[in-house]
């Protein structure tokens, strides 16, 4: 399953507002940020069946902080985090998309983008406007 697939599957709980995979208790899964009527919540999806293993809301400070600045972030985008996705991976022939978080630059909203291919892991930065 792709990183873009999961924004897509997460989109039933919310507004996605970043995606990452991610290893808990040894289990690879792809963690998705949402928002829903002003509160924030965590999406897990199994990468295997593209279904969601749970929703639970962020509690801690740290990730409601996060996740605040990623919606604030995304309410200056005009791009959906799918085109940023897209945009990356077509222009980084053999590298997958693993993480994608948008972030507030200098009056402008961009996508910082984890990519891997093999071993090797780079950071690209899309605009969202």
């Amino acid at each position: 399953m792709s990183l873009d697939q999961a924004l897509k599957t997460s989109e039933q709980e919310g507004k996605p507002l970043s995606a990452e995979y991610d290893v808990e208790d040894g289990d690879l899964q792809i963690s998705v940020y949402v928002e829903k009527d002003g509160h924030f919540g965590e999406v897990i999806v199994d990468p295997k069946t593209g279904m969601i293993n749970t929703m639970k809301p962020l509690t801690v400070p740290r990730e409601v902080d996060e996740a605040q600045a990623q919606s604030a972030a995304l309410n200056k985008a005009t791009l959906p985090l799918s085109v940023a996705l897209a945009s990356a991976v077509d222009s980084n022939s053999g590298y997958r998309a693993v993480g994608i978080i948008p972030i507030l630059g200098e009056d402008e909203a961009v996508a910082a983008i984890t990519l891997m291919k093999g071993e090797a892991i780079k950071q690209v930065t899309q605009k969202l406007d």
